[in-house]
């Protein structure tokens, strides 16, 4: 007898593209998670942003993107919706190393009130380090 084969399902997956041209950039990813645990289903991301610039050491950067749940996700937890945008940029200190920051202003709709943590906020700044190889 021959062995069967059990249908195969998607782990996930990020498929990103970025155009340039001189200074300019235009970027753009999307991504689909699933999640091991059936009830908490997947999520679905897309980005869009944009970048420039500034001579060969400082590059800015604006970004917005948008993640929900998907159709899996079990019923008692609710769906989530997050919009987000995203003001930033980087420094660089060698030709290797820079320095990234910028601020992050991100909302949540949809979210189930029995679940949501009032206290979370919905805007972050960043600073951090970025190495090339």
């Amino acid at each position: 007898s021959t062995p069967t084969v059990n249908a195969l399902t998607q782990a996930s997956y990020n498929l990103g593209v970025a155009v340039g041209w001189r200074r300019f950039a235009v970027t753009g990813d999307i991504a689909k998670t699933a999640s091991p645990a059936i009830a908490l289903g997947g999520k679905e991301t897309a980005v869009v942003g944009v970048n420039y610039s500034l001579g060969k050491r400082v590059t800015g950067r604006v970004a917005a993107s948008a993640e929900r749940t998907d159709e899996s996700r079990a019923v008692a937890l609710g769906s989530e919706r997050t919009y987000a945008l995203d003001v930033g940029g980087a420094y660089s200190l060698t030709r290797n190393i820079a320095v990234t920051g910028g601020v992050r202003y991100r909302v949540d709709r949809d979210r189930d009130a029995a679940l949501r943590d009032d206290r979370r906020d919905s805007q972050a700044v960043y600073v951090g380090t970025a190495f090339k190889f």
